[in-house]
């Protein structure tokens, strides 16, 4: 079983850097000041996770006209947490096709909303985000460090070891976005 695990992964890692090729957008610059459509890409497996994250959207939606979130759930099924919020969409495990891409039905409105700003809180690095992150018709896209996202992702935060969690990468990227003064 690793082994074709290994195999399924490396075609997976190889239709993703086939993708980035096809895909093409203009960069825009943007800050929390000026943008008016935010989207929130997550790691949605995890409760404390999610919390967070919908913590960052009821922060947003009182500042900015437009947020939607889109998590992945790492599961075959969504947890109850996962069946109250309006605001976010999600998807789970048995959505994915054999590679690991989920289906286009069930990322194609997110992936083609023209955000100013995708905030992207994965802490790890996962083929159905990635997909969304490449796919994503975002203007400007932010998220964690990491050399696998050095192409799916105009602004890159690092954290330090001790710190490595999603409460500080969205501290350290709103910080960053509310500096930007660019319009």
């Amino acid at each position: 079983m690793p082994m074709f695990e290994g195999i399924k992964s490396g075609l997976a890692r190889r239709k993703l850097l086939k993708a980035r090729g096809v895909e093409s957008r203009r960069v825009r610059a943007c800050g929390l000041v000026s943008a008016k459509k935010v989207g929130i890409l997550h790691e949605a497996t995890d409760e404390a996770q999610f919390e967070v994250a919908r913590k960052l959207l009821f922060d947003l939606q009182k500042q900015i006209p437009f947020v939607k979130a889109l998590g992945f759930v790492d599961n075959k099924e969504l947890s109850d947490f996962h069946l109250q919020p309006l605001d976010f969409s999600f998807f789970c495990a048995k959505e994915l096709d054999w590679l690991g891409f989920p289906r286009e039905e069930i990322v194609a409105e997110f992936c083609n909303t023209d955000f100013d700003i995708l905030i992207c809180l994965d802490m790890e690095d996962k083929i159905p985000l990635n997909y969304i992150k490449l796919r994503s018709k975002a203007g400007f896209k932010v998220g964690l460090y990491n050399e696998k996202n050095a192409d799916l992702l105009d602004v890159m935060v690092s954290l330090d070891d001790e710190n490595s969690n999603i409460s500080e990468l969205v501290k350290q990227i709103i910080h960053y976005l509310e500096a930007i003064r660019y319009e």
